[in-house]
């Protein structure tokens, strides 16, 4: 049985693309907690558009031809420039708006077999786990620290140059936001 409601929105999902809808009072009796707890929790994933939340329960959101532009980690307005693409072992694709929340959504998911990142500058695509980081520069483009992803390390050194930061590989970044949380009571 799910503890957390992190682990009861994987479940509900999960119920939900074997089940293709369920009721609130359906949700209830599975998950064992109360209707308002599973409204909650069919309110966040709606938020993120894996829901759609109907008169008394709920389905999986439609699959559009567009790409889903909202960040899966805070629900922000993804840009190309700074996107961060988590492929998942079932074929789902989760995106981020940047880095920071594409490396915390990497974090909590326990099933990504690739993530792929914007490099800044240029805007091609880059393996998340060659990229080069840049923590905390002066140019906050999205979220806060501000973290930027580069394809080489000199073009992450030229930034770091004009505006400041810390470089790091893809392993010190998520160390230093693991840091940030502790440090923060999150």
């Amino acid at each position: 049985m799910p503890h957390t409601s992190l682990d009861r929105e994987k479940k509900i999902l999960e119920y939900l693309q074997e089940h293709g809808s369920a009721s609130i009072q359906e949700l209830v009796e599975v998950f064992g907690v109360s209707s308002m707890t599973i409204h909650r929790d069919l309110d966040k994933l709606a938020k993120v558009g894996q829901v759609q939340k109907k008169h008394g329960g709920a389905t999986l959101a439609e699959k559009s031809n567009a790409k889903d532009d909202t960040c899966a980690m805070c629900g922000k307005p993804v840009s190309e420039r700074t996107l961060f693409l988590l492929k998942l072992e079932n074929g789902e694709e989760k995106r981020a708006c940047c880095a920071h929340c594409g490396l915390m959504l990497q974090s909590r998911e326990s099933s990504v077999w690739q993530s792929f990142t914007a490099d800044y500058l240029r805007g091609h695509i880059v393996s998340a786990g060659q990229a080069v980081y840049v923590i905390g520069s002066d140019l906050n483009v999205c979220c806060v620290p501000s973290i930027l992803s580069f394809g080489s390390q000199a073009d992450a050194e030229k930034f770091q140059k004009g505006f400041g930061g810390t470089l790091a590989t893809m392993e010190q970044a998520v160390h230093y936001l693991h840091g940030m949380m502790r440090t923060s009571g999150a």
